[in-house]
């Protein structure tokens, strides 16, 4: 198989694939006519590498969209249950063992709102190394 053949069949730019030859990463002879001479089961593993490499992307993109999707709804979920937990607190002053229980709730929204927040540099670190090996 020529260079331009293997280019369309690999979905790249037949420079690319004479930059592959030059690199060492595709196996290629000069035939008697100059052209180059692709081997084809080199061709095949290389194609499948370089589908492996774009399914391996586009399941990164997508684990980092569910986890950064998840994560806004634990960091919406804990500010809605601090707010409800204060509101709650300001609601039952005047009655002691019922204010107690909601200070402890209070204690516990803002723990876990804490919690969730602290958890965004973490996601922030996942998504740009996603970024970054794609």
């Amino acid at each position: 198989m020529n260079a331009k053949e293997a280019a369309v069949l690999l979905g790249v730019h037949y420079k690319t694939v004479l930059n592959m030859i030059n690199d060492g990463r595709l196996t290629a002879t000069k035939t008697d006519s100059g052209d180059w001479e692709i081997s084809e089961s080199d061709l095949a593993a290389r194609e499948q590498q370089i589908h492996d490499k774009e399914f391996s992307a586009i399941y990164a993109h997508m684990a980092v969209q569910m986890i950064e999707k998840t994560h806004n709804r634990a960091v919406k979920a804990a500010r809605e249950e601090l707010l409800f937990a204060a509101r709650s607190l300001v609601k039952h002053a005047d009655h002691p063992s019922q204010f107690s229980q909601q200070a402890k709730r209070l204690q516990d929204a803002l723990d876990a709102f804490k919690a969730a927040e602290a958890f965004t540099i973490t996601v922030e670190s996942i998504r740009k190394q996603a970024e970054s090996e794609s």
